[in-house]
């Protein structure tokens, strides 16, 4: 990499830096590009020479900085692999990265809530990683470790698991959430289908 993109990079990475202070100070609604460029030292012409406005400066720190890269790869090198190990992986991942960055999380949430542009970037976001968690698990399916089922629902399912346990504050243990995933909650067929003891 040439000293010029490095430098440009960083100076990317220092503008994102300064938009999450600001947006965690201001709000998404209350913050200006004018006042991101005064945090990161640069004149708001030079922003806008990075990102074409304030809602997809926001978007561009979540698609770079949630979890959606890590998703990719994870996914991207797990497919040989048994979906015990890799959801619990990903569950455990996906918990970790909401904690350590719930300012980020909470930013999304709230500009989601008053901009449609915002909204329609997270909506896909999200559509992406339940989509790809979902081709992961029909490829477990082909394998014949896991039985047909609707893969995007379960996908969903864990996912929103975790994102609902940290909006409350009661994150699931990911190995239990996802044996309740894979094994359900019906009892085995063996102890279900018993027939009862014979009467004499």
């Amino acid at each position: 990499m040439s000293v010029r993109r490095a430098q440009a990079r960083q100076r990317r990475e220092s503008l994102l830096d300064a938009a999450l202070a600001v947006f965690a100070d201001k709000g998404v609604d209350g913050a200006s590009v004018k006042d991101i460029a005064a945090a990161a030292g640069v004149t708001p012409g030079l922003l806008y020479h990075y990102f074409p406005s304030k809602e997809g400066l926001l978007v561009t720190m979540l698609a770079e900085r949630g979890f959606m890269p890590e998703l990719r790869e994870r996914l991207r090198v797990g497919h040989q692999r048994p979906a015990r190990e890799v959801l619990v992986e990903l569950a455990t991942g996906f918990g970790r990265m909401l904690a350590d960055r719930a300012d980020l999380v909470r930013l999304f949430l709230s500009g989601a809530a008053t901009d449609p542009r915002i909204r329609e970037q997270l909506t896909a976001l999200v559509a992406e990683g339940q989509h790809l968690l979902a081709d992961y698990l029909a490829t477990r399916v082909e394998t014949g470790e896991l039985r047909p089922h609707d893969t995007v629902t379960a996908a969903q399912m864990l996912l929103s698991a975790i994102v609902l346990g940290q909006v409350t504050d009661r994150v699931p243990d990911a190995a239990v959430l996802v044996e309740l995933i894979l094994h359900g909650l019906i009892a085995s067929t063996s102890t279900t289908s018993q027939s009862p003891p014979a009467r004499n």
